[in-house]
């Protein structure tokens, strides 16, 4: 079988709507048929191709070596997400953006404010930074049954200041959120020591590959790192049969962290492939 992820597209109320695509995880055969075993398969009013939902922007998917299947998620300005998928799960977007802590994120209805037109939109999405006339539903407001991720990139506590001033106008790029977006799993039994087993995320806003180190069991994640910093978008890996080399695909362009820490369009190496390899004494070239 085939699994995609698929985007709520800006369309949050959809990721919660199994009568589309949008925000899920759709699972279907080679030839395009719906298996069987599918969670929703015979359930009126639903896609049987879709197998969670509630996702907001899954972009990285992997398999690792027991059958766990892991993925990458963007959050909305924080808590981009590392989730342990399962079949028929509600992973809570847009009503939970992480996990369900109410810290720095609200479900804010700006269309059911009585003066919507006259507002400002702006795409914050914690309590502080809403007009008073916009309505909102806190995480802890709702009663839904979902999973909470793995692991969060990262969560920040109310009162955060999401307009940092070292982006300028491209203040997004310095919010806390990561944009992981492809995901890799590296085996126990690699050839990098202390390595192994691993989720190797790369990012698009700070031109990095995020090591987080999995616990024996693979179900939970015990450290993270930051390794291979430049000045790119990072849109995919791959690790070489040897397990020494991590092959890393940059974007021809867009908008990144500067090596100043601020937002830059300048990026190192667009449109390239990388190689990072591990040269035997502890380092990687």
């Amino acid at each position: 079988t085939l699994l995609l992820t698929i985007g709520e597209r800006g369309d949050r109320p959809a990721a919660q709507d199994r009568s589309t695509h949008n925000g899920s995880i759709i699972r279907v055969n080679r030839d395009g048929s719906v298996p069987d075993d599918n969670p929703f398969v015979d359930m009126p009013d639903v896609l049987p191709e879709i197998w969670s939902y509630g996702h907001r922007n899954p972009q990285g998917i992997v398999f690792g070596p027991d059958g766990t299947l892991y993925q990458s998620e963007h959050g909305a300005n924080a808590d981009d997400e590392i989730n342990i998928l399962q079949g028929g799960v509600n992973f809570g977007w847009p009503h939970v953006a992480g996990f369900r802590d109410d810290q720095a994120y609200v479900y804010a209805n700006w269309s059911a404010a009585p003066n919507c037109e006259d507002l400002t939109w702006t795409n914050l999405m914690d309590e502080e930074s809403l007009p008073d006339e916009v309505p909102f539903e806190k995480e802890t407001d709702w009663d839904g049954d979902f999973a909470e991720p793995l692991k969060t990139l990262f969560t920040v506590p109310n009162g955060y200041d999401f307009e940092d001033e070292a982006c300028g106008e491209l203040y997004f790029i310095c919010r806390p959120g990561i944009a992981p977006s492809s995901i890799d799993y590296y085996p126990a039994d690699g050839a990098i020591p202390g390595w192994g087993p691993s989720l190797l995320v790369t990012t698009l806003k700070n031109g990095a590959v995020y090591r987080l180190l999995l616990t024996g069991d693979g179900q939970g994640i015990r450290d993270i790192d930051r390794l291979f910093g430049t000045v790119n978008r990072y849109r995919d890996l791959a690790i070489a049969p040897d397990k020494r080399t991590i092959y890393v695909a940059t974007d021809a362009g867009g908008i990144a962290r500067g090596a100043d820490a601020g937002a830059t369009d300048q990026m190192a190496n667009p449109g390239s492939i990388l190689a990072f390899t591990y040269t035997g004494n502890g380092t990687a070239e």
